[in-house]
């Protein structure tokens, strides 16, 4: 009986250290996958750090570009609207170039503004104050003296003023009994310089061409009579 009893002790000490030994191995393995999943959570973070840190890198190239492209537009837009003025520069001869609207226009323009009427002046020249090529017109009917400035560019009525007058003014005409390039050839035989202003009028029962030159800050006046075709300086 003593001998079964040792046996039996002996048989249930083995399965205690194999109990034991499996125990220890299935906590080894346990704490592997533990160490292994921990390592693997530690590392999920970071890479999801360096994930958002390349998306956000990308978003902000993409600002990047989108801010350039909208530059780029901008500047382009901006050139765009940079268009360089039609006119007759300030400074322009007159006996070289003309502007936009021809000064038979600009009469028939001031005719209509004054409900008809003799036309017995016209002027061109820049207007300091508007900065413009102006024509100024003078137009009689009845008894309103009209004064009407016209854009030499647009050919739009830019100011109209009227007084009151009892004169008997006479007729310009563009071509007779002389031409404007007539009386200007004449001018310039007297005068010199940049043509900056001119004027056709009637004034003390004779009609005649002022020329307005510029030489290098000298101004010269030069008055052509349509009629005698005598030439005047008025410095």
């Amino acid at each position: 009986m003593k001998t079964q009893r040792w046996a039996t002790r002996a048989a249930a000490g083995t399965m205690i250290f194999a109990f034991a030994l499996t125990g220890c191995s299935n906590g080894d393995s346990g704490d592997g996958q533990a160490s292994e999943t921990e390592g693997q959570t530690s590392e999920s973070p970071e890479a999801q750090n360096d994930s958002d840190d390349d998306e956000s890198d990308d978003a902000e190239a993409g600002d990047d570009d989108a801010g350039s492209d909208d530059g780029a537009e901008g500047t382009k837009s901006q050139g765009s609207t940079r268009t360089s003025s039609s006119g007759l520069a300030a400074d322009a001869d007159l006996s070289r170039e003309s502007p936009s609207v021809a000064p038979e226009d600009a009469i028939a323009t001031a005719k209509k503004e004054a409900k008809d009427g003799t036309v017995h002046g016209i002027e061109l020249d820049f207007d300091e104050r508007d900065k413009a090529w102006q024509y100024e017109v003078k137009v009689i009917a009845g008894t309103t003296d009209f004064d009407i400035e016209i854009d030499a560019e647009t050919g739009e009525v830019v100011d109209t003023e009227k007084d009151s007058s009892d004169d008997k003014e006479q007729a310009i005409d563009l071509n007779d009994p002389m031409t404007f390039d007539e009386a200007l050839k004449l001018a310039q035989d007297k005068g010199s310089g940049r043509l900056d202003g001119w004027k056709l009028e009637s004034d003390d029962n004779r009609i005649e061409y002022q020329f307005d030159f510029d030489d290098k800050g000298e101004e010269i006046e030069v008055s052509v009579d349509v009629e005698s075709k005598k030439v005047t300086v008025d410095d």
